[in-house]
């Protein structure tokens, strides 16, 4: 196949030895072009790959060692990372972009999950990705708690020691052998050198093997997830784009965007090393970074403290659990999250409170419990309460379709069964009738026809 274009020409003829067209980077529908939140999951995927480079170029430099003496400590590590910020060219530039581009990396998985939830992108077929992308959701977490040891300046050990204190509570073996293993004999001597491994070695391998099962197994047997609307596909939606010239170019830059923000950010805002850590009680209360501030909330309630700190861990594994068995609790066939009302109320209320449990946590800094009964009510309670009433409410008096330039998005289903099945008989007569087909018509044009197919009775 000849082509004017010789970087198409050669990418044509890797693909076509090496089997990269059957293989992997199928096309891809149109509608994904220029639309950002289709690709967060990509870009998740390049913040590991900024992370993968940064992090390379910082271990020409640290030193994983910290030595406990008689008469002190011997925190070469520390020195290590501080020796980059304040010595090695541009060290301070790559330290900071590899400590953001961490944060970057959860807050974009984060974003995805809530994408991903909001249009249904978890329903059937696409169970098996939902799960496979919440481990890799809990792989991020893992790198970010295993790397935050490695400064070994006082806020880092602080909250590295509280995590793995926090692993003897697990229930049966797992209390006993895993905090051993990431211990090791001596106390940080020994769990600085295996967090390393775990973070350079162990889950970077974890991560693509998964990466790899996602993609290669799941998403190219689907592709995209579609837009949630009812109307039937038809025009753009249909096409297919392949992925070079404009996909891969629309990933490059997407790319280099990202790589130009986390450079500014970096350059603007450069990290220090922090305070050495030298041995000895920590003395104050040190909060985990901020996307594990709110487990430490949850933790300081009256209810979970002591013995029952046991509990509030296992509450918190079993949300998690519950949220990637997702699929299969949610079974309803609809995508538009005004049409699975009770578990988008249920899901924001969850988002809220994970908000304000973590402002709660810099509000307040100190390792006082949450005991009082007002306290409790405020800081575990109040929040999630406001979202349920909230949401109940906008349900209730939002209008029973949802319209976007005149095509039909949702269907919300009322509040008794019988009502319930009205609306998913509408909808259904208007994706079998093609209501919407028309491009020309107008949102009162699609209201009528609407109204007359999800309330018959109202017409007659």
């Amino acid at each position: 196949m000849s082509s004017k274009d010789p970087i198409d020409a050669i990418w044509r003829w890797i693909e076509e030895r090496t089997g990269l067209r059957r293989l992997v980077l199928r096309p891809q529908p149109e509608f994904t072009l220029f639309n950002p939140h289709y690709w967060l999951g990509a870009l998740a995927v390049i913040s590991f790959v900024v992370q993968g480079f940064t992090g390379f170029f910082l271990m020409m430099y640290y030193v994983p060692q910290y030595v406990t003496t008689p008469f002190g400590a011997q925190n070469t590590a520390w020195q290590s990372v501080n020796y980059i910020i304040t010595k090695v060219p541009y060290g301070a530039l790559i330290a900071s972009m590899h400590l953001y581009g961490a944060y970057a990396m959860i807050a974009i998985a984060f974003l995805h999950l809530l994408r991903n939830y909001y249009v249904g992108a978890y329903k059937k077929p696409r169970e098996l990705m939902w799960i496979l992308g919440m481990i890799l959701g809990i792989i991020t977490l893992l790198y970010a708690f295993t790397g935050y040891l490695l400064p070994m300046n006082v806020v880092s050990y602080g909250a590295s020691s509280v995590g793995v204190q926090l692993a003897s509570y697990l229930p049966g073996p797992i209390g006993r052998v895993l905090p051993e293993l990431l211990k090791g004999t001596v106390f940080p001597d020994n769990t600085l050198n295996r967090f390393f491994a775990i973070h350079v070695v162990l889950l970077p391998i974890l991560l693509l093997l998964v990466l790899g099962a996602k993609i290669g197994l799941v998403f190219e047997a689907h592709g995209a997830h579609g837009p949630v609307e009812i109307s039937p596909k038809r025009g753009p939606r249909s096409r297919k784009v392949n992925w070079y010239p404009r996909l891969i170019l629309y990933s490059m830059n997407l790319a280099l965007f990202y790589l130009a923000i986390l450079l500014i950010i970096s350059a603007l805002f450069p990290i220090s090393a922090g305070t050495e850590y030298t041995g000895g009680p920590l003395g104050a209360n040190i909060l985990p970074d901020w996307y594990f501030v709110w487990t430490d909330i949850v933790l300081r309630a009256s209810f979970f403290s002591g013995k029952y700190v046991v509990d509030g861990i296992l509450a918190m594994l079993g949300v998690i659990v519950v949220i990637i068995l997702l699929p299969f609790i949610d079974r309803s066939p609809t995508y538009h999250a005004a049409q699975r009302p009770l578990l988008t109320i249920l899901w924001t209320a969850m988002v809220g409170e994970l908000f304000g449990l973590t402002a709660y946590g810099y509000l307040t800094p100190s390792a006082q419990p949450v005991s009082t009964p007002i306290d409790i009510f405020v800081v575990y309670i109040a929040v999630p309460l406001v979202v349920i009433i909230l949401g109940l409410v906008i349900y209730r008096f939002s209008p029973a379709y949802i319209l976007n330039s005149g095509r039909l998005w949702g269907v919300k289903p009322a509040y008794t069964y019988k009502q319930y099945l009205e609306e998913v008989r509408g909808s259904e007569v208007l994706v079998k009738t093609n209501a919407l087909d028309q491009e020309s018509i107008t949102d009162q044009e699609s209201v009528k026809k609407i109204d007359g197919l999800t309330h018959p009775k109202k017409n007659q």
